[in-house]
């Protein structure tokens, strides 16, 4: 079996929680147990001296941070642990956005094949944009590849229309075991629907793209429970909001979810899930696909990114214009008149869930697209190279390649 050594790089890991971190750890420990070296380099989530050490299998490096400006941790030590550990490895992998790093590579020399995940647009930032887009675009044209996990990434990303060729579609994806129904997660499941009844879930961090204000005044025309998992800037003036509509009765603020039994529990015992964001900072919603998996309807909204393409509308999903209150409420009361039609949803989502966002497709898309750069790269150095039966299988993706010049209009 070949063994590859691959360096990625994100802003934070574990235990930081986010969309992005989350795809880098579940992609980092998925090629550690198909036998792959791998290390990450990421930023302290605090002001901390830098350290590393092994985290299932996977050596992670974290250098320390003055503070975080933009969303980008400042990290003066970074160009140079960069530059170390790229002469280390066989391939980088970046998740972008992130600045600091895409700036690094840019100044580096380059010893391997790097290909970055276009994980989202900067939308928020706006003031940072025209120092930002100039340099980003001359980082995807000299990377190798540019991995999205959705078509809709190509359509609308900054710039990656004119690089749709360099482009791979990789659906992300996650662990069904996570959503296992133990029994432990079955007695939190009677629980929670003996204390809630039939219930809206909602689990990200309480931040202002995610639109809860919405899906909160939606409430006020269900005659149901609201379930929010989570932590974030929002939560008070959200709470304060939900006191004044006299809502504290059906509208319930979990925190942190930090019980993976529990985690699991509140998907199973719900009776849809919502993801209400209003921009396009939200660009996948890992929270689909974990409905999915747990067989879930999901109510979301027809934003220019990834989130309207990772369902089937109609099928696995029912699809509102953002911000658009009397619709969402629509939306939610019709999967609750018509459980049946929720349930066939929700099977449906399982089924697209098993065809295209299992881990091992994730895991095994990667190991595919580094096998071939890494194999390309070696061949144009002159190094001896592994047979073809010696090139990693994890588990082979049936998944067809995607053509996006037919598929990007």
């Amino acid at each position: 079996m070949a063994k590859f050594k691959i360096l990625q790089i994100g802003k934070f890991y574990f235990p930081y929680r986010g969309g992005i971190e989350s795809v880098t750890q579940s992609l980092s420990e998925g090629l550690s147990r198909a036998g792959i070296d791998v290390t990450v380099l990421c930023s302290m989530e605090k002001r901390w001296a830098s350290h590393a050490k092994d985290i299932e299998g996977v050596h992670v490096v974290k250098v320390p941070q003055l503070g975080v400006i933009a969303s980008q941790p400042l990290t003066p030590t970074w160009p140079d642990m960069y530059r170390d550990l790229a002469q280390e490895t066989d391939l980088i992998h970046i998740h972008s956005p992130n600045p600091l790093a895409e700036l690094s590579f840019l100044m580096a020399p380059k010893h391997c094949p790097v290909v970055v995940t276009y994980h989202a647009d900067v939308i928020r930032q706006k003031w940072l944009l025209p120092f930002y887009h100039p340099m980003q675009k001359m980082f995807l044209r000299a990377v190798d590849r540019i991995i999205v996990p959705t078509i809709n990434h190509v359509r609308y990303g900054n710039g990656l229309k004119d690089l749709q060729e360099k482009c791979t579609l990789i659906p992300f994806g996650m662990d069904p075991q996570s959503l296992a129904k133990t029994p432990a997660v079955n007695v939190m499941i009677k629980e929670l629907q003996n204390q809630y009844g039939p219930y809206v879930f909602f689990l990200g961090r309480l931040v202002s793209y995610k639109g809860l204000e919405f899906l909160i005044q939606a409430m006020r025309d269900v005659d149901q429970n609201l379930v929010i998992a989570g932590e974030g800037s929002e939560r008070a003036s959200l709470e304060a909001l939900v006191a004044q509509h006299k809502m504290n009765h059906k509208i319930h603020f979990l925190g942190r979810v930090e019980n993976p039994d529990l985690f699991s529990a509140l998907y199973h015992a719900s009776h849809m899930v919502v993801l209400p964001s209003i921009t396009p900072a939200e660009n996948f919603g890992m929270i689909q696909i974990e409905a999915m998996c747990a067989g879930k309807p999901v109510i979301t909204t027809d934003l220019k990114s990834g989130v309207p393409v990772v369902g089937e509308p109609g099928r696995t999903n029912l699809i509102v214009p953002p911000c658009n209150v009397e619709l969402l409420s629509d939306a939610i009361n019709y999967l609750f008149k018509n459980p049946i039609e929720a349930k066939r949803m929700g099977a449906m989502g399982r089924q697209r869930f098993d065809n295209m966002y299992s881990l091992d497709k994730m895991i095994q898309g990667h190991i595919d697209l580094y096998s071939e750069l890494i194999h390309k790269s070696r061949q144009e150095k002159g190094i001896e190279t592994p047979s073809d039966a010696e090139i990693i299988d994890f588990k082979k993706s049936t998944q067809a390649p995607v053509d996006f010049k037919k598929k990007v209009a």
